[in-house]
């Protein structure tokens, strides 16, 4: 059952357990430290990084605690910056390439949420209808703060 919802450019959720999110947004961030430019979005979407060894513990619903902080990790795509947008989106591509050059059958579950995520980009970039791949039964409206560095 999902725990975890990441909203999309065009309002469609993505929607999964918050382990598998949890991991996935660990491997986009990894990423982000490579790519040029990118370095204080990785200073901010790390700080939604679930790490047990530094104390962190799951909140039941779709986050964790860290010390007294109730950290989720859900977010909407559109709160970030347009050049964050694109660094996240690099960021996956390049962290699906690297599961699926290692090989490891163990990964099989995270290489096909990455999967599901970049496919629901390449439809937006279409500019499909985002209830033909959506994994809540409404679009989210567009919310108006803008998060993270880079507005």
């Amino acid at each position: 059952m999902a725990s975890a919802f990441w909203t999309l450019e065009d309002g469609r959720c993505f929607a999964r357990p918050w382990s598998g999110m949890a991991y996935m947004l660990e491997l986009i961030t990894d990423e982000l430290k490579a790519i040029k430019g990118a370095e204080e979005f990785y200073k901010y979407l790390e700080t939604f990084v679930y790490n047990e060894e530094k104390g962190d513990t799951y909140n039941g619903y779709g986050g964790f605690f860290r010390g007294d902080e109730d950290i989720m990790f859900n977010f909407d795509l559109r709160t970030f910056a347009p050049q964050n947008r694109e660094f996240f989106w690099v960021a996956a591509q390049k962290a699906l390439t690297k599961l699926k050059t290692e090989g490891d059958d163990s990964n099989e579950g995270i290489v096909l949420l990455l999967t599901t995520l970049l496919d629901m980009h390449k439809r937006i970039k279409k500019g499909e209808d985002p209830m033909l791949l959506n994994h809540l039964e409404t679009v989210e409206p567009k919310p108006v703060e803008k998060l993270g560095p880079g507005w």
